[in-house]
């Protein structure tokens, strides 16, 4: 690996009290800059020309987008988070980040059980890799195995009257495919003197080992906390938690009930996006549904000479062009929280945004219509606000001169909150493509229910379905709710004070997640659960593709919110 000069690497001042702010700066700070390449704009600019628009300044705002006041230093007694910003301490994270990349723990869509599938058998290695490098994580904490591979620590706290808090996290990785374009080998864990390059730096082995070190440092300071501090990591998150969070969530409720956790920390979120002298923090607070359709025709073969007007594969391929003529509409509904973050961008940054949103917003204007609108102005986020399809996978044939017998297509839905619940979504496809199947003399098997065709049937159009999950809860962000108040004000403490960010305002908003997490597993266990990698824009790239990667001063800032978040929950009371 390369050298990091110590000029490269900024200092962290420590955080500020809420009343009185003094802003310190690095010496270092100019260097810092160019090192470390801070990016300058956000997901979701929208610039005008011209500055503030008329419509945004004929409007008070005042009364939207409060935020907290930021988090007081917790007075515990323990070492200052600037640690971790230090040279040898990123060198000592990069060392750990490669040793948990270099551990292929790849989960497959078609993994067995994990008695059965050998391929499961690397994350016995990475377990023997997290006990070498954490000791006193695995000494001074509470291990459950759950289903082989599922893992629970638990570090109890003094105090049985407060509710745990939970970090959670994934062992697993997306498979590694067309190594020959990486520019590193995706298991090598290549550090370039800036950025550790490979499968799972990102997804999601940066939170995975963010708070194992924290924890590892805590314990180093002989940390006794008030509330109890649960971990869980599963490891198949990448094909929907199944093996790993469904049964460590099963065993969470077994362990401490229903919504008896304080606050749910896990994956996800918009990061950190600077837009002037503003930075909004978008941890995820609500999910999309999910479903897959899937359609299987069946029809007699023969030879490819004598065909009939339409094989198999020209009717699903009618199917499918019929589903993409009717895609669900955009809609931003007032219960949104992407309205919620819209609201903040008019307040706070009027001249980035379109110019009329603002008057929009206020005079609460149609929902279908705003989503229209939205949608042509940023087309990149239209489906936090949209249920999206897409016909991801399709299959049939065998033979060039044989008819095909049977072909499969799948289409994947991630369900906003307005069309739920699901059934909406199986009935529209239905009813879209009934009359096909009726005009090609199709029997159907809808769901199971079986629907014979008028004369005798050239075939069957099956409808099957998988993996339905309806959208998520959607956690309070408001500032009456302790628990948002705590944790979004410990994001303003932290990154109002990282040099990399120092001298701007954090604006905690909640945003809603287009994927799913493992949470989806552990909405029993508390109303509070947020989805949050912190990381600023461009810190963290290519997750699920080729040349994934991390900027490791993003990691180490990371692992100060962490560290300041553990503490900070610990010094509050009953929430």
């Amino acid at each position: 690996m390369e050298k990091m000069e110590k000029s490269d690497v900024p200092v962290y001042t420590g955080a500020k009290s809420n009343k009185k702010r003094n802003i310190a700066v690095a010496a270092s700070l100019f260097t810092v800059a160019l090192f470390w390449n801070l990016p300058s704009l956000a997901r979701g600019s929208h610039s005008i020309s011209g500055g503030n628009t008329p419509q945004v300044n004929k409007i008070n705002f005042d009364s939207w987008c409060p935020i907290p006041e930021v988090s007081s230093t917790a007075d515990d007694g323990l070492d200052s988070p600037s640690k971790f910003l230090e040279q040898d301490a990123i060198l000592k994270q990069v060392e750990r980040m490669a040793a948990a990349v270099k551990v292929p723990t790849e989960s497959f869509d078609d993994n067995d059980d994990v008695d059965v599938d050998p391929r499961w058998a690397p994350f016995e290695d990475l377990h023997a890799t997290l006990k070498e490098m954490f000791p006193l994580v695995h000494e001074k904490m509470k291990l459950d195995k759950v289903n082989k591979y599922g893992l629970i620590y638990t570090l109890p706290g003094t105090s049985e009257n407060l509710k745990p808090v939970l970090f959670a996290a994934h062992q697993d990785v997306v498979p590694a495919t067309s190594v020959e374009k990486w520019t590193h080998p995706p298991f090598e864990g290549h550090f370039d003197g800036k950025w550790l390059w490979g499968r799972g730096s990102v997804d999601c082995k940066n939170n995975l080992i963010g708070l194992y070190s924290v924890m590892e440092d805590l314990l180093s300071q002989n940390f006794k906390p008030k509330r109890t501090i649960v971990f869980a990591f599963g490891f198949d998150e990448e094909t929907g938690g199944k093996r790993g969070a469904k049964t460590l969530g099963a065993e969470l409720e077994k362990q401490w009930g229903q919504d008896n956790i304080a606050m749910i920390l896990d994956e996800g979120g918009m990061g950190l996006d600077i837009l002037g002298d503003y930075v909004y923090a978008m941890p995820g607070v609500a999910e999309k549904g999910y479903l897959d359709i899937i359609l299987t025709i069946d029809v007699d073969g023969g030879h490819s000479s004598r065909p009939p007007p339409h094989t198999s594969i020209g009717i699903m391929s009618e199917l499918l062009v019929e589903l993409e003529a009717h895609p669900y509409t955009p809609r931003l509904t007032r219960e949104n929280p992407f309205r919620n973050l819209l609201e903040c961008q008019v307040k706070y940054s009027p001249g980035q945004v379109e110019a009329w949103l603002g008057q929009a917003l206020a005079a609460n204007e149609d929902e279908g219509v705003l989503g229209e609108r939205l949608a042509e102005t940023r087309a990149d986020e239209r489906f936090i606000f949209q249920t999206s399809q897409a016909a991801d996978v399709i299959w049939g044939g065998k033979k060039v001169n044989a008819l095909p017998e049977s072909v499969h297509a799948e289409v994947n839905y991630r369900v906003s909150a307005h069309d739920a619940p699901l059934e909406n979504i199986k009935e529209k496809a239905v009813s879209l493509l009934r009359p096909i199947a009726q005009k090609h003399g199709l029997a159907l098997n809808v769901f199971g229910a079986i629907e014979e065709p008028a004369t005798l049937s050239a075939g069957k159009l099956t409808f099957d379905l998988d993996q339905p999950l309806e959208p998520a809860p959607i956690s309070s962000t408001n500032l009456d709710n302790p628990v948002w108040t705590l944790f979004s004000g410990t994001i303003r403490q932290v990154f109002e004070n990282i040099p990399s960010l120092e001298g701007r305002t954090v604006v905690p908003v909640g945003d809603i997640m287009t994927g799913n997490t493992d949470t989806q597993h552990y909405w029993n266990l508390t109303k509070n659960i947020y989805r949050y990698g912190p990381g600023r824009e461009g810190t963290r790239l290519n997750a699920h593709t080729v040349d994934e990667r991390i900027e490791m001063l993003s990691h180490v800032e990371a692992m100060v919110f962490y560290y300041d978040l553990i503490r900070n929950f610990d010094q509050a009371g009953d929430l």
